[in-house]
Parts: structure tokens; C-alpha cells; sequence
């Protein structure tokens, strides 16, 4: 099994199905990272890129896991088609479904090539990345600089899954700009008290800044979060107080249910 170079590996992957199942995490992570890059052979069978020759015994000597846990995770990423398995009596192909969307390139040198061929008796196959020089990789799109991750606020609304939705600086920054009469910050509270207290209606990660922008929309609508009391004077008191209000948007939020999550969340990758 090669140890050279290295994959990509998209942050995305946290809101994956198994990420939470550590043994199909675990097996689905080290088969990206023994599939091979580039199309091999293996004793007379073409191995093409995305896949590798294995068996269920190679792999649990492999990620320390059982034959049993093997076999569980990979009925798993079958029955969600992330992996494809083709089997003889002696060993098995695996393949790593949308392989070129998980690696959408890879590091190799144009001018040097792999100077070892793979063994026969090799379990499995996997073709080695070799580096030109010892210097560093100088492509232009390996070494621009990381999209800088956004900068959480601290406010947490829970979600579906018992995670947290950390609401970014930027996004609380549009929304003042777009809901110029609500107190944005305030009403993230609320969501957050609102939604402890609904633990059925909480919402998926893909879903909560539908639910957010639903929420203060409805509250710019009903007169806003902000200067009730000059609010009030300018609409002759017609506009809702703060009680009012917030019994309005909780009825609303409680007529829609989840439909901001009727949508499915799309897989990983």
C-alpha cells in the first residue's frame, strides 16, 4: 500500500450521511486513499482510476476494523452509491463511485514516470504519485492560498442532526443590510430559544438559512424588531408591539412545519 502524496479531501464531507458512522467514515477515507489515480493492471485485469484490488481480510488488516464491521460498511456505501464492488473467488475490484468529483485533480510529474511496476502476488493495486525534484509542487492552482473560513458569530442554533449552526459574521452583516428594521441579533436569540423548544421543528443544516430568512422577513413585514415606539407613533399604532409580533411569527413558523426541508439534502459529493 502506497504512502506517497496525498488526496483531496472536501469539508463538505462533515454534512455526509456516514460521517457520523465511524466505521463507514473510517473505510470510505482509506479507500480514497488507496484507490488508484491513474488506470492500472492487475493479473490481467484492467484496474481503472477510482479503483483498487482488495479483499475483506486485506482491509481490516489495513484499518484495524473486523470482517464483520467490513462488510457493514461497505453494504452502507453500496446502498447509498458511493462504492461499487466486483468480486472473484480470489479477490475483488473495488471502485469509488464519482471518484473525479472527491479528486478533481491529481499531483503527478508529465516528465517522470513510475519506475516499479506492481507485483503479480500484490493484493492491492495501487499506483504510487512520484514528485519532480524535492522542492515543493509549483502548480499555480495547488498553491493559491485556502478560502478563508468564515468568522462564526457564537450564536448557535441546534439543528436536526444535534448539531450547531455557528451563524457567520458575513451572513448576520447581509441580513441587517437586507432586513434594515430588524435587530438581527436579537432574533437569532429567539430562533435559538424557539427552536430549543421545538426540538421536532428544528431544521437541516441545508435548510436553516432558509428558516432564518423566513423568520426575519416575516418580522421586517410585521413592523420590524427595531423603534416600536416610533414605529407605533408613524402608523398611527397600527403597527404590531413586540408580543404581538412574536406570537405572529410563531404561529407562522408553526403553519409551515418543515417545509424549508421538504427538499432532500443532496449526498456527499
Amino acid at each position: 500500500m502506497s504512502t506517497a502524496g496525498q488526496i483531496l479531501l472536501h469539508r463538505k464531507i462533515v454534512e455526509w450521511e456516514w460521517y457520523t458512522d465511524i466505521n463507514t467514515c473510517r473505510l470510505f477515507i482509506h479507500m480514497l486513499l488507496i484507490a488508484n489515480w491513474k488506470e492500472g493492471h492487475f493479473r490481467g485485469t484492467t484496474v481503472p482510476r477510482g479503483s483498487f484490488v482488495s479483499s475483506l481480510e486485506k482491509l481490516s488488516k489495513e484499518t484495524g476494523l473486523t470482517k464483520r464491521e467490513i462488510r457493514t460498511a461497505i453494504s452502507h456505501l453500496k446502498t447509498t452509491g458511493e462504492l461499487t464492488v466486483e468480486t472473484t473467488n480470489k479477490y475483488s475490484v473495488f471502485t469509488v463511485q464519482n471518484y473525479d468529483l472527491y479528486q478533481s485533480f491529481d499531483i503527478q510529474s508529465d516528465t517522470q514516470e513510475t519506475k516499479k511496476r506492481h507485483h503479480n502476488d500484490s493484493t492491492t493495486t495501487t499506483i504510487d504519485i512520484k514528485y519532480k525534484g524535492n522542492k515543493g509542487i509549483k502548480n499555480n492552482n495547488i498553491c493559491s492560498e485556502p478560502e478563508s473560513a468564515p468568522t462564526p458569530s457564537g450564536i448557535l442554533l441546534p439543528l436536526n442532526d444535534k448539531s450547531f449552526y455557528d451563524v457567520p459574521q458575513d451572513k448576520i452583516a447581509l441580513w441587517r443590510a437586507t432586513y434594515p428594521a430588524v435587530d438581527v441579533e436579537q432574533e437569532l436569540r429567539r430562533m435559538v430559544a424557539w427552536l430549543d423548544s421545538n426540538p421536532t421543528k428544528r431544521k437541516t443544516r441545508r435548510g436553516i438559512e432558509r428558516f432564518i430568512n423566513s423568520w426575519l422577513a416575516r418580522t421586517q413585514d410585521s413592523g420590524g424588531s427595531k423603534g416600536q415606539k416610533e414605529v407605533r407613533e408613524e402608523s398611527g399604532n397600527n403597527a404590531f408591539d413586540s408580543d404581538e409580533r412574536w406570537k405572529q411569527i410563531s404561529r407562522a413558523i408553526d403553519e409551515a412545519g418543515d417545509c424549508f426541508d421538504r427538499r432532500n439534502d443532496l449526498p456527499f459529493g
